[in-house]
Order: C-alpha cells, then sequence, then structure tokens
C-alpha cells in the first residue's frame, strides 16, 4: 500500500473494523485516493465571511481578509427632508444638547412652531441622511445672502449637525454634509458657512477653513452713564433692519446680509422660545431716533449677561449714547455683563478673546469665489450664529 506511513497505519486500523476498508485494500485506486486525503491539511471554514481557506492540523481558525474596498465599507444613505415624525426624533435628539433648559416635550412644540412659521418658509430647512427608513444624522440648512470685499454671496448656512449615540463614529455626518455641499454646489451657491462647538479639525476635513472669531465682554463700569432709549416692539423689525443695513454701509470682510431675514427669524425664535417658557413678549432690543440720525441694537436675554446680537448707528455722536442706554438696560434686567461679537461697529470698543466655542468656518463651493484665507478676519455678529 502507497502512501504515507501515518496514511498506512490509518488504513490498516480501519481494516479491522470497517468492511470499506477491506474493499479499499483490493482497489490501488481507492486506497491511493484515502492516503492522500489523509496527508491533506483540513479545511477549515471562516466565522466572518463562510470562505474555505487551508490550514494544519492543531491550528486557530483562519479569517479570510475582506477585500480592501469591502473593508472600507460602502458609503450608504439618502440625503432629504424631514418628514414630522422624523423632525420630532430629531428634537428631541438635540433636546440635551441645544435645549436651553426646556424640557424634551416643551423644547420639541418651541422647535416644531419656529419651523412651521411664517418667516421659516423656504429659508430654513431640515435634512437627514437615511438608510431605507432609518435616519442616521440630520442638520439645519439655511438659505442666506452674504457679501465678501464688495461682492454678494449666495450662502449656505449649515446648523444644528447631529448624528443618534448608537450610530457615531461611522461617517454618517461626513457623509451628509458631503451630499448638502454638493447638492448646494449645484443650485449654485458660492459658500458654505457653519459654526462649529467641536473645534476645526473635523470640518476642516471638508473643505472648510476656520475664521478670526472672538468675544468680548463688558460690565456695567465699562460703560458710559446718563443715556436712555426706547424699547424694541411690535412693529419696530423694520427699523432695527434699516439702521444696521446703514451702519455697516461698505464694510468689505465677509459678513452675512441685513435684508432682514435673520433678524426676524432671531426674533421669531426669541418669541416662540418666550412662549415656551410661558413669558409674555420678550425684551429684544432698544432704538434712539434723533434729528441727526438713528441708532438701536438687538438684544437678548441669557442667564447672567445680556447678549448684544447685534448693534449699529448712522451718526458717530451716537455711540455714546447707545452704550449708555445698553448699561442702562444690563441695570434694569439683573444681568452682571453684556456679551457681544466684535464685528462692524462693535469692533474695538472691548478687549477681544477668543471664543471657546462657535467657531467661525466658511467653505469655497465653486473654485473662483472670493473668501478670506484661514484665521482671516470676518464680520458676524450673534445675530448670525442662528
Amino acid at each position: 500500500m502507497t502512501g504515507p506511513p501515518r496514511a498506512r497505519r490509518a488504513a490498516r486500523g480501519r481494516d479491522r473494523t470497517d468492511p470499506a476498508a477491506s474493499r479499499s485494500e483490493r482497489s490501488p485506486r481507492v486506497a491511493r485516493r484515502s492516503a492522500l486525503a489523509a496527508a491533506r491539511p483540513p479545511r477549515q471554514r471562516t466565522r466572518r465571511s463562510g470562505e474555505i481557506k487551508p490550514g494544519r492540523r492543531g491550528d486557530e481558525p483562519v479569517r479570510a481578509r475582506r477585500p480592501a474596498a469591502s473593508r472600507r465599507g460602502k458609503k450608504r444613505g439618502v440625503l432629504r427632508e424631514l418628514t414630522d415624525r422624523e423632525r420630532e426624533e430629531y428634537f428631541r435628539g438635540v433636546q440635551p444638547i441645544w435645549g436651553g433648559g426646556l424640557n424634551p416635550d416643551r423644547f420639541v412644540a418651541f422647535q416644531r412652531r419656529l419651523a412651521d412659521s411664517r418667516e421659516a418658509a423656504q429659508r430654513y430647512r431640515l435634512f437627514g441622511l437615511f438608510d431605507g427608513d432609518r435616519l442616521l444624522s440630520a442638520m439645519k440648512a439655511y438659505d442666506l445672502g452674504g457679501s465678501y470685499a464688495g461682492e454678494p454671496l449666495r450662502v449656505f448656512g449649515i446648523g444644528a449637525v447631529y448624528t443618534p449615540p448608537s450610530l457615531r463614529r461611522r461617517g454618517h455626518a461626513r457623509r451628509m454634509l458631503e451630499l448638502a455641499l454638493a447638492e448646494h454646489r449645484s443650485r449654485a451657491y458660492d459658500a458654505a458657512v457653519l459654526f462649529s462647538d467641536i473645534g476645526g479639525a473635523y470640518y476642516e476635513r471638508l473643505g472648510f477653513r476656520a475664521l478670526e472669531s472672538e468675544e468680548c465682554t463688558a460690565e456695567a463700569d465699562d460703560l458710559p452713564r446718563g443715556g436712555t432709549a426706547h424699547p424694541a416692539g411690535p412693529g419696530d423689525e423694520d427699523l432695527l433692519v434699516r439702521i444696521f443695513a446703514r451702519a455697516r454701509a461698505g464694510d468689505r470682510e465677509l459678513a452675512l446680509a441685513r435684508d432682514g431675514w435673520v433678524l426676524s427669524f432671531q426674533l421669531r425664535r426669541l418669541r416662540e422660545l418666550a412662549r415656551a417658557r410661558g413669558m409674555v413678549e420678550p425684551e429684544w432690543g432698544i432704538h434712539i431716533v434723533q434729528p441727526g440720525g438713528e441708532a438701536a441694537a438687538m438684544l437678548r436675554l441669557s442667564r447672567e449677561a445680556v447678549d448684544v446680537l447685534d448693534a449699529g448707528w448712522t451718526n458717530a455722536e451716537l455711540r455714546e449714547p447707545l452704550l449708555a442706554a445698553l448699561r442702562d438696560f444690563l441695570l434694569r434686567s439683573g444681568r452682571s455683563r453684556l456679551r457681544l461679537w466684535p464685528a462692524h461697529q462693535l469692533r474695538g470698543l472691548f478687549s477681544p478673546r477668543p471664543r471657546p466655542g462657535a467657531i467661525a468656518m466658511v467653505a469655497p463651493l465653486r473654485p473662483d469665489v472670493r473668501l478670506p484665507g484661514a484665521g482671516g478676519p470676518a464680520d458676524f455678529a450673534l445675530l448670525d450664529h442662528i
């Protein structure tokens, strides 16, 4: 009998107990096949892919390595607007991050009213990345106007990027943003703008560049005394829009337009937030009108500060009276300080420092668009942080 010694011993052992062994002894061809099978290494099935791989006796199972393209995974997902049910899922997801102290039900109701408001129509939308009906990631999208170096810009604003905790670190948010940027690029937008609370590195990999991002604070003792102003109320929106637009005439830094929409949308947000907290019309601004010019400020009350969302004057002689009126508002509100972003006429009034969050970032959406370089200045006011 031919074959390795191990095969011959195995065959002799089978001769004593197995009738088939005696038949193989009488058939050289069958014997040779049995000997080769005994000498061949066993085949093992991998757990992951089900492929068969050769191995040696006593070896651990061998896992087949998938092709590189398969290991990277296919880019999945479809970008589309959220339905009403999906909006609620998104709002409940972001509530622990941006809830502003509201409980989940109040926060969802507040966000629903804002999204369904007249001010939001056509310029504020909610998008998500989906795998079938499963929400993988979601975001807010804004249709904004802007300018840089005297040239108008059509701007795609991005806000509140969110991925459910169980789906994070899988590239879903990146895929969603890639699709959203491509979509707005195809629709002739010039640039995309966002304010990052996670630093700049993540968005830089998507083509964004971080811009100068500073804030200032001022206490009552830093402000002049003796100012009075009229409180802004319903119907004063156009007055403030006109003052802010005139105050920034001729500016050439990157800025969002004061066409009235950003102010009206932010005011709707303040009113709906006050409603969610059981309050009446919020105090949201002051203005001064004199024969020689006008001045105004749009304001928001936070826990410890009065946020100056935007401010400006059409005559330099009204700067001190407006700052004095801000001091009076600060004292009446019981807050300890003003907070603002140094933009336009608010630059140079107080010592700035880098912002800990809301890092301004911009990305070009066409190759020939002019935008500031990394670290360059930008005239974004707190009003623009939507």
